[in-house]
């Protein structure tokens, strides 16, 4: 049966409006990093004071990371690449990466039963509720999502892909150094990316992005209140 004109519009209409490459993947990063530094760095707020107050939680996490997130949410709509949200196919994980995320989810639960929660202002606890679900979703979204599909592009090996989006997630965080972390933020930058290439492990057990976002949104929360 031969395709008729509209139908082919159809399927055209279906397709990816742009390809996804690395130097969109990286253009991607480097657009979120501006659009989330600027709006930190104009608070005047040092990261170390980031969740000292309920207001200074708002200022620097929850509005550019809602802005951010929404940026992105609209981009994956508008490109319409496939295997953003699931992958084709369940690859096979191997037994340490099983025991890597069991590390990981219990980690959180160690640091959470830990937390002095009569300390904690309900004002200031809503904020950082508010901020992890915000950095669970755009930042996965970035790099366990739109990032991961360019990495996928063009043949490159699977090991490639995942330590890729753990490099330059790491490297997202470098900014950290300049807004009042210091020198002790390229030990965040290395950590945060050995956390990436384990948050990568939560995608590819499931095949989904959201396991990522929800591990990603718990550690950051648990991090926050400590």
């Amino acid at each position: 049966m031969e395709t008729t004109a509209s139908e082919g519009a159809s399927v055209a209409n279906r397709g990816p409006r742009v390809r996804p490459t690395i130097r969109l993947g990286i253009a991607l990063w480097l657009a979120y990093s501006a659009l989330a530094g600027v709006l930190q760095f104009r608070t005047g707020i040092p990261y170390t004071d980031w969740f000292k107050t309920a207001g200074n939680a708002f200022a620097t996490a929850v509005i550019p990371l809602s802005l951010g997130g929404l940026a992105l949410l609209a981009f994956t709509r508008w490109c319409r690449w496939d295997h953003v949200w699931r992958d084709p196919v369940r690859l096979r994980c191997t037994g340490l990466m099983k025991l890597s995320m069991l590390a990981w989810m219990a980690m959180i639960a160690f640091r959470l039963v830990g937390i002095q929660w009569s300390a904690v202002p309900p004002d200031l606890l809503l904020a950082i509720l508010a901020a992890g679900v915000g950095v669970g979703f755009a930042e996965e979204l970035l790099f366990r999502g739109l990032f991961l599909r360019c990495l996928r592009q063009g043949g490159r090996s699977e090991a490639s892909a995942a330590i890729w989006t753990g490099v330059c997630f790491g490297l997202f965080h470098l900014p950290n150094v300049f807004m009042g972390m210091g020198w002790f933020g390229l030990i965040q930058v290395v950590l945060a990316a050995l956390s990436g290439i384990l948050l990568y492990v939560f995608r590819r057990y499931t095949g989904l992005i959201w396991p990522a976002m929800v591990a990603h949104g718990l550690w950051d929360i648990s991090t926050f209140l400590a």
